[in-house]
């Protein structure tokens, strides 16, 4: 996130941390986890997620 936000054009939209089942929130990252994001850059929204084990 840190270094997104050094992005003169990147606004984040969010980041979310949630379980890889049942994609329920976490509040403390325990693996196996799935991170997503969506960033905006200009008018370009990207979108992505990574599982962590």
């Amino acid at each position: 996130v840190a270094l997104i936000k050094k992005q003169p054009l990147a606004n984040i939209d969010y980041v979310s941390i949630a379980d890889n089942e049942t994609l329920d929130e976490l509040d403390t990252v325990s693996p196996p986890a799935l991170v997503s994001l969506a960033v905006r850059i200009g008018r370009t929204r990207l979108i992505d997620n990574i599982v962590l084990e």
